[in-house]
Parts: C-alpha cells; structure tokens; sequence
C-alpha cells in the first residue's frame, strides 16, 4: 500500500474498507496529540469515517471529529484526516493525510510502516472549528451573496454555518448533504445558469456562466493576475502541466514562477505569505488563509474580484491545447511502452517534453487507472503523433 497524488483512492468496498480506514488511522496517529477527521458527502464515507476515528483512538491519540467539512478547512486545521475521493466517481472513496496543515505528498508515506496500536486510550474534544476558519477567511474582503452556488459538496456545512452567524440570504443549490450529481464540477455534470460550483469535497470551485464552466486556464490566469497586483504576491507556483499560455501570461506579474509534480500537496510545500498557487482545474491555494488547496477561500477571492469590479477574463496566446484521458488496465506497464516510443523527453512527473512552442506531458494519473496526456502547440495536428503512441501502447496490455 502506498499514497498516490491525493492519498490513498480506490473503488469503495474493493480497494478501501472500513477495516483500512481504522489500520492507516491507527499509524498516522502515531506520536499525535490530537486529529481532526473529517468527511466528504458520499454515502460510503460515514463506515470509513468512524473507522478512522475508532483507530486515531486506540493508539491513544485524542480526536476533534469534524463530520462533513471541506478538505481546505480540514487542512487548514492543522493535523488530519479527510475521508473523501474528491473528483473522483460516487462508487470510490479514499482518505487524505494532513500534517502542519499539509497534505502529504506520496512520498511522504513511511507512516504506513508503523505497527498497530491497540491499547490507547484517546478522547473524543470538541471545537468550533467554523469560527475559527470564518475568522481566517476574513483576511479577504468577500461576499457570497454575489453568486448563486451549488453546494453538493461537503462545502456546504461551512455555508450552513455562514449563515446562521450572519443571517446573510445566500442562493444555495442542491444543498443537501448526499450526492446529486455527480462529483467532477464540469459542465456536463452541473445544471445551472450562473454561479459557483464546488467539487465533493470542496476543495475545487469553479465559475459557470451561461451553463458553462468558464476556462479553467483564463479564470486561473485572471486571479493569479489580481493576487499579484492587488494582494502583493510575487511569487507564483504551478504544477508541471500547467499550459505555456498561463506560464507566459502570468510572468508579466511575478517575479518567479515555480513548477512543482502535479497535485496540492507539492504545491503546499513552496508557498509562502507572498505566493499564489494552483491549478487551472479550480484548485486555488490561498496564502492568506492557509497552504492547503481550498475551494471556499477560492471562492472568496472570486466574489473579492468581482465585488470590487476586477475579474475579467484575459485573452491568452493562441496555442492549441489538448488533454485526454486514456483508461488502461496497467498504467506502469503502458508508460514503459510508452517511453520507448518518444524521444528527448525529460522525466518529471511523467514524460516531458518541452520547446518552443512545443509542450507534451504524458502521465499515469495518481489516482485513477488512467494515462494523462497534453499536448500544446501551435499546429492543432500535433497531438495527433502522440495519441497514436498512447493508443499502440494501451493496446498493447
């Protein structure tokens, strides 16, 4: 057993199970105080989520149960557990690691080794963990009632809390605490006109209008541009298949840009008070708030911009950008076929290969069986040579 990108993922009942919950638990609470545990929306989530207190507590470790709460809250907590698959389908789950209020990288794994601790005897404590993510949130000059938000997300406790200190009237959609539709927020899978939407666990937002999920590369270079000219940032971090079009855009306005494995958790690791991170897929980390990706800061910095009349959408060089997704029954196996087939490649998180006006990142994904491609340029054909390595070497197995 080891992480991958996001922890530990898999079909829920198959590859995680109540019992792995309570095992993984028990060995990261290890030399702890205390644990936050938390959960996302999923059905399947409350066995694994008891699982993992009932094992934080026989190793003696004392645990703040926080039931359902977005993974950006959790993390901003300090030392953690997060019950959720994310993006991922309703029919998986999967369980995320939090220290110092960061994820765990999948290299950060040793604790996996640690034995079993069955004799402890920890406590159940209780905090007001809303008021005290509320009082860091007020670091951004927000207003949730600007937009209406479809809260099928573990996200929506936080919102539910909002309001009863606020009594601010708030547009919430598909408010209810069980899944709706399905995980990912892209357009096929919302259905409403305007407004944010968060992804299952909420650590994801993103903007819709006209029922469509705005550019994810445009949205991400618009905020990285206000982050830096408004909130003094000069330092902006990005993982590697981050587009050469947002990378040239965004080097007008920081003074370095930083390119890290993709996932949150490598981004966490190289943020600071002056930085901005993220992904175009709505993933935002918000220094001002804490070093872990949190879809309800990106919100707030959202409604920030467009309360003070400043989102507008850049227009970015003209590179063609394509991103599939190949489902495969051996990644590892496929990728090593695949590395025979390419040339002057680099190998950082996958297969790089990068110049001019030319990038391709081919990867395994780390939380799915699947491979990963991207291809940038100027010809829109391009992408057309590498598909064909991929679909040859997925046949192959």
């Amino acid at each position: 057993m080891r992480l991958g990108t996001s922890g530990i993922r898999g079909e829920y009942g198959k590859d995680i199970k109540a019992s792995l919950a309570y095992e993984v638990a028990n060995k990261f609470s290890k030399g702890k105080k205390t644990l936050y545990i938390g959960k996302d929306i999923r059905t399947s989530s409350y066995a694994l989520y008891y699982a993992a207190i009932a094992g934080a507590l026989a190793r003696g470790t004392n645990v703040i149960p926080v039931d359902t709460i977005a993974t950006g809250i959790l993390g901003y907590l300090g030392n953690g557990i997060m019950i959720t698959a994310s993006h991922n389908p309703e029919t998986d789950n999967g369980i995320k690691f939090f220290e110092n209020g960061m994820e765990l990288t999948k290299e950060e794994d040793s604790f996996l080794m640690n034995e079993i601790f069955e004799v402890g005897e920890g406590f159940i404590m209780q905090e007001d963990v809303f008021k005290k993510y509320l009082n860091a949130l007020e670091k951004i000059e927000f207003d949730f009632t600007l937009e209406p938000m479809d809260v099928n997300s573990s996200a929506l406790t936080f919102f539910h809390y909002y309001i009863s200190q606020t009594r601010e009237k708030l547009l919430l959609i598909n408010n209810l605490p069980y899944m709706v539709r399905k995980s990912e927020p892209i357009t096929e899978n919302l259905n409403i006109e305007r407004g944010l939407a968060f992804d299952a666990d909420g650590d994801r937002v993103v903007i819709v209008r006209d029922k469509k999920v705005l550019d994810g590369d445009r949205v991400f270079a618009a905020i990285g541009k206000y982050m830096a000219e408004n909130r003094g940032k000069d330092k902006l971090v990005v993982t590697v298949d981050c587009s050469l079009a947002v990378k040239r855009y965004l080097s007008k306005f920081y003074n370095k840009i930083e390119v890290v494995k993709v996932g949150s958790s490598y981004i966490a690791k190289k943020i600071d008070s002056k930085s901005f991170g993220g992904e175009p897929n709505g993933h935002y980390t918000i220094s001002e708030v804490s070093k872990t990706t949190d879809g309800i800061a990106g919100a707030a910095i959202i409604t920030e911009m467009l309360k003070n009349k400043a989102f507008e959408l850049p227009e970015l060089e003209n590179i063609y950008i394509v991103r599939k997704k190949y489902p495969v029954k051996d990644k590892i196996a496929v990728m090593a076929k695949i590395k025979e087939k390419l040339k002057d490649y680099v190998e950082f998180d996958g297969l790089l290969i990068e110049k001019d006006d030319l990038k391709v990142l081919i990867r395994p994904s780390g939380t799915e069986n699947l491979i990963r491609l991207t291809v940038e340029s100027k010809n829109k054909f391009e992408y057309e040579y590498y598909d064909k390595i991929i679909l040859e070497a997925s046949n192959s197995y």
